[in-house]
């Protein structure tokens, strides 16, 4: 075998054990998986694994161990094994050999040498297999024995931090002098119980995001959801636990099913997260409520007043969210895909740096012009009294902009702006240049009145169209010499800074949906579950009540027409009348008419089946406001993640000095993997060791600015965290 034409791995085809020991070498060396390996030396990748396990657990001498085939000879009868066992008694001193040749001499049959000694050795064997364990035992308790030892790695590691790190040991000798918490249920109980004893995390990292929740006071924001009074869980644990599952890149409610419940329950204070049929079930109480404007207007205003968003200009864009579920609800133009398909459009209002203040999620038949004027409205609200607003050339409109004027200042492209007009500006006028994203840019302004057409007005029902005189704002590309217009109705910022803002319109403001999309899944749906749903068994099938009954409701027509024609012969009976005949004869024609719809009804009802799928139940009704109301919630945790991202990274500017990889390792640290253990009111978190050097010295500074703003963990048991860089490698066991 050969990889990057070097020899990595010699065995000879007909050799099983040499074809053995390869398969291990390539998994081993890191060459190919399993599944590779057992292609290329024979094998099914169900194989290779066994071989590595066997290896691992019992030694290379294992895997040569061949405990297949027989182990007695089967084809004998009795009569022939005791003539074979008479023979060895009878002449001791004979080979196997001589007593199989005597045998078929005597027998007139043909007996191997191996057989004879399977029926000499039999006994013996039976008495050592007896005592001894196969192979399948051996691997069992060797299992067995390596999980003991895992649990023994785990508590060693953690007491050997303790141990040799004076700063851990310092830290938690002055912790022992607290008292430990006492729970109030027994869930709690059970919960301090683990964290002191100790117990490795794979999430532990994750606990850093409880700065950001204490910060905005995450029950308290969440408190207009009402407590539930023994409940398992409270709205506000349901929506941190997506809070933490969305930091950790867990893309979906479904994905819970795959994590461990009690370690991500430990941070959100909890002994044991939610199931995804637990989180299911009370997200939709939740959306009963209709709380997620109160929810996202209470947050924003935790913004505003902490300092977190720059209120100088905002930036609203929409978001195309494509709905792959089965309900039927308006169509939108998806550009990634470049067409039309259902979904509804999710609209940020964002800052200068991207922060997002508030959102707005919305069907697709809403135009963007209200929701520019409704995010206008929302921010005088707030506290903003004019805001300046940036969108796009999809919010163009004289009249709207004339509506606008009168409460907000608006940045955006010219729309109907010819390359001619603006050619007509001369090149003097560029006086002033500017530098943006890696382009040079000249920037010129003028002055132009707008007019709406006539037909555009009728089309609103005015009568007079519409014109207002706004600033235009050249940007010329130094590179290609292509210009560009600007609308807006303010006069009193420099031309730069419009020129500015649009281009940041351009670059940042889509980039945030972008970063959304990648780090945080913004796509995803919870209102709905199709792998659930596909699994379902089959249900009643819902035409047939519906058909019966119109069979019966026809029967009954049938009948009170025979009772009017039995009522119009006895009128008839007594004195002719023509019409009573017509009257007869049109009953009858009903009657007929009706008989023929009973006997299709009854015909359809032989064909269809009795049960169907719960997927033809649900197709074609409508969406329901429940299922938008937990897109909004789930989109709430989105947007308070990245929040809390944003200000993980704020503090670790101050530790890591390369700001092309801030993120990527602030998100290493954050997803860590390491141990908890609680002593007095202190839950220590001690990360796995970091081998990169400059990684480790970076991830210790940070944990010491982290230590400084006295977190506590947010949930029912309230306890301070301390945060530590394990300094002793956490080699494990292979």
């Amino acid at each position: 075998m050969f990889f990057n034409y070097a020899p990595v791995a010699r065995f000879n085809t007909d050799d099983i054990n040499e074809r053995r020991v390869a398969a291990i070498e390539l998994v081993e060396r890191g060459l190919c998986n399993q599944k590779q390996a057992g292609r290329i030396c024979g094998f099914h990748r169900n194989t290779v694994f066994k071989l590595l396990r066997t290896k691992r657990l019992l030694g290379l001498e294992a895997i040569f161990e061949d405990n297949r085939g027989l182990k007695v000879p089967y084809k004998y009868i009795n009569e022939i094994r005791s003539h074979i066992k008479k023979l060895q008694r009878q002449y001791p001193d004979w080979t196997d050999q001589a007593i199989a040749d005597q045998a078929a001499k005597d027998l007139n049959i043909e007996i191997s040498r191996s057989s004879v000694a399977r029926i000499r050795t039999e006994k013996a064997d039976n008495r050592r297999d007896k005592n001894r364990p196969g192979k399948k035992e051996l691997i069992e308790l060797a299992e067995i024995a390596e999980s003991i030892d895992k649990e023994d790695y785990d508590g060693r590691q953690l007491r050997l931090n303790f141990e040799r790190d004076p700063e851990l040991r310092k830290k938690s000798e002055e912790s022992e002098k607290e008292a430990a918490p006492k729970g109030e249920r027994e869930t709690e109980k059970r919960l301090i119980k683990r964290l002191q004893q100790g117990e490795p995390n794979s999430f532990c990292g994750g606990l850093m995001h409880n700065l950001y929740l204490q910060e905005v006071d995450f029950e308290e924001l969440l408190s207009p959801f009402p407590l539930r009074p023994g409940a398992g869980y409270q709205s506000w644990e349901i929506l941190a636990t997506l809070f933490h599952s969305i930091n950790l890149s867990i893309p979906s409610i479904e994905a819970l099913k795959l994590v461990n419940a009690p370690e991500l329950g430990i941070l959100a204070g909890m002994n044991k997260s939610p199931d995804k049929e637990t989180m299911r079930t009370l997200l939709g109480r939740m959306a009963e409520f209709n709380l997620s404007g109160d929810l996202v207007d209470g947050f924003a205003t935790r913004l505003l007043q902490q300092g977190q968003i720059d209120p100088e200009v905002f930036f609203i864009d929409g978001h195309f969210l494509p709905y792959y579920g089965l309900k039927v609800i308006a169509k939108g133009y998806f550009t990634v895909r470049r067409l039309a398909m259902r979904g509804n459009e999710l609209y940020a209002v964002t800052d200068l740096q991207r922060k997002p203040l508030f959102f707005f999620t919305e069907s697709n038949e809403i135009d963007f012009r209200p929701i520019i004027s409704r995010a206008a409205d929302k921010l005088i609200e707030l506290g903003i009294s004019r805001p300046m607003l940036v969108f796009d050339r999809g919010g163009y409109g004289v009249h709207f902009f004339s509506d606008l004027s009168e409460k907000a200042d608006f940045i955006t492209w010219a729309k109907y702006l010819g390359d001619k007009s603006l050619a007509r500006i001369s090149e003097e006028s560029f006086s002033i240049g500017l530098f943006f994203d890696d382009q040079k840019y000249l920037v010129a302004e003028d002055v132009r009145t707008v007019k709406e057409t006539i037909q555009t007005a009728k089309k609103d029902g005015r009568t007079t169209p519409t014109s207002m005189t706004l600033r235009l704002v050249v940007i010329q590309d130094v590179k290609t010499g292509k210009r560009i217009g600007i609308y807006t109705n303010n006069t009193s910022r420099p031309l730069y800074d419009i020129a500015y803002y649009m281009l940041q319109r351009w670059g940042d403001s889509e980039n945030f949906f972008k970063e959304m999309m990648a780090r945080f899944n913004l796509d995803y749906h919870p209102g709905y579950d199709i792998k659930e749903l596909e699994q379902q068994p089959l249900v009643e099938n819902p035409d047939i009540p519906l058909i019966k009954k119109a069979i019966r409701g026809l029967k009954k027509e049938v009948q009170e027409l025979e009772r009017e024609i039995l009522i119009a012969e006895g009128k008839l009976a007594r004195r002719k009348d023509k019409r009573l005949d017509n009257k007869i004869s049109n009953l009858r024609n009903k009657i007929e008419e009706k008989s023929n719809d009973i006997a299709q009804f009854e015909c359809k009802l032989s064909t269809i089946p009795d049960k169907i799928s719960i997927l033809d139940i649900l197709q074609g009704k409508p969406m329901s406001r429940s299922d938008l109301e937990k897109k909004k919630l789930y989109d709430l945790m989105q947007f308070m993640a990245f929040h809390s991202r944003e200000r993980l990274v704020e503090i670790f500017r101050a530790c890591y000095d390369d700001h092309r990889d801030i993120k990527p390792v602030l998100d290493m640290i954050t997803t860590r993997a390491g141990y908890v253990k609680l002593i007095g009111q202190t839950l220590f978190v001690v990360l796995d060791w970091i081998e990169s050097k400059k990684h480790r010295k970076a991830a210790e500074r940070f944990c010491r600015l982290l230590n400084q703003k006295a977190i506590k963990l947010v949930g029912r048991l309230n306890v301070k965290l301390f945060f530590h860089v394990s300094r002793i490698p956490h080699n494990g066991l292979n």
